[in-house]
């Protein structure tokens, strides 16, 4: 019986995101040995397990626009109305709209698979669809096909020093239940982080989100890849970077990225890769402080195998990680693929994974700015208005401190074992 993989695609940020990646498998389709992970496979047709929601239609056409992808009709809902980065609009009057439609489109593919491997999620929780509806939607998801189902989301937050969303850190409090309780693991990026990462590597002019959204498909990629080209669990490498329960906020790198011109500059050997892809600079969420790898994890991409890839490198050797003496290397046994004309397809990349004690210094300074916008009241209307009483949001902020709590806690632990 084989297991395949669901994506979800919520607001107007997950659903670009899950366009580019879209994009991406189907140019990997040809390469691809077990495509019932993550297509429906039917009278020779590959038909995407995906969800498209967004609460206008805006995006969800663009997507649709794309006819060389046969996506089918239950891929798509959308509503008549935008969320107005309003989680509280989006979770309670636009989600009411939209989620018994999401669920039954979400029924219908599950119902065509053999077995339910985990959900992968995209979205953006500046927004008020890809915070509030997502919110709703994984809460509906663990009621209905339980907990345990893996629900592993890849995440763009806040940056602490860009933001286009002057309600963001509501959205971002107001999501705690959906990244704490109803995922088991949050890979974390952040916009600004990304930019840095993708003009290092480029020096470009303008960076827009095509790039981003690419760099995170490439993530996305690397990861089911390793179901798909080798038929690895992935559902381990996530699970295994997790050495507490509530602890499950993971920091990703990717790399190396170049443009045509500079492809020679960029095919790096082993020892050069591994030295390149553990940089704290290549981080695609940066906290200011210096990390501390509780666990950590490589994936290594690339069309040959390598048996021996990391065993000996001293950049592994030199990383103090708590709960490993190195980060286990998994390979995805693929070319690495590109659906951007100026970028060159690499004969490898890595994905660097890091379940990172750093994580405390973001989540105090967002409580930090959330305080001194919430002690005035500022915007609190916008909330309550929509559905997002008083109390809500202070149970929201008490599990945020919790959270906060938690991570102390471990690094308490930690300094006395040192």
């Amino acid at each position: 019986m084989t297991s395949s993989v669901i994506h979800l695609h919520i607001g107007g940020a997950g659903v670009m995101i899950g366009d580019a990646l879209w994009k991406l498998y189907e140019k990997e389709e040809s390469d691809t040995n077990v495509k019932s992970y993550i297509y429906n496979e039917n009278e020779n047709n590959n038909y995407p397990l995906a969800l498209f929601v967004d609460s206008d239609e805006q995006m969800i056409n663009k997507v649709k626009k794309n006819q060389s992808i046969k996506y089918k009709s239950t891929s798509f809902v959308s509503g008549k109305e935008d969320a107005s980065n309003n989680f509280c609009r989006a979770f309670n009057a636009v989600g009411k709209q939209l989620i018994e439609q999401s669920l039954d489109q979400l029924r219908k593919q599950i119902e065509s698979i053999d077995r339910l491997d985990q959900f992968i999620i995209t979205s953006a929780l500046s927004g008020g669809t890809g915070s509030g509806f997502a919110a709703l939607l994984l809460e509906r998801i663990s009621k209905e096909y339980g907990r345990k189902t893996q629900k592993n989301a890849f995440l763009v937050y806040p940056s602490q020093e860009m933001s286009n969303n002057i309600v963001d850190l509501y959205n971002v409090i107001y999501s705690i239940d959906l990244t704490l309780e109803d995922c088991h693991s949050v890979v974390m990026l952040d916009n600004q982080s990304m930019y840095e990462s993708i003009d290092s590597q480029f020096g470009l002019d303008f960076v827009d989100y095509t790039l981003l959204n690419n760099l995170i498909s490439q993530l996305i990629s690397s990861y089911t890849g390793l179901r798909r080209f080798s038929q690895i669990d992935n559902k381990k490498l996530l699970s295994g970077l997790c050495s507490y329960d509530r602890i499950h906020y993971i920091t990703p790198s990717y790399g190396p990225l170049a443009t045509i011109n500079d492809q020679i500059k960029y095919e790096l050997n082993e020892k050069q890769l591994i030295s390149y892809i553990t940089k704290p600079e290549q981080r695609l969420f940066q906290n200011k402080i210096k990390p501390y790898h509780l666990s950590a994890a490589l994936v290594h991409r690339s069309k040959g195998e390598n048996q021996f890839f990391g065993q000996s490198d001293q950049a592994f050797q030199k990383m103090k990680i708590r709960y490993q003496e190195s980060p286990y290397v998994l390979q995805c046994i693929s070319q690495n693929y590109t659906v951007i004309p100026e970028l060159a397809q690499l004969k490898q990349t890595g994905v660097f994974l890091s379940n990172d004690l750093s994580m405390l210094n973001y989540l105090e300074i967002i409580l930090k700015k959330f305080y001194k916008v919430f002690d005035k009241r500022a915007f609190l209307h916008w909330f309550t208005g929509e559905g997002g009483g008083f109390g809500w949001v202070q149970e929201c902020m008490s599990k945020f401190e919790y959270l906060i709590a938690d991570y102390k806690e471990v690094q308490i632990k930690d300094n006395d074992i040192d």
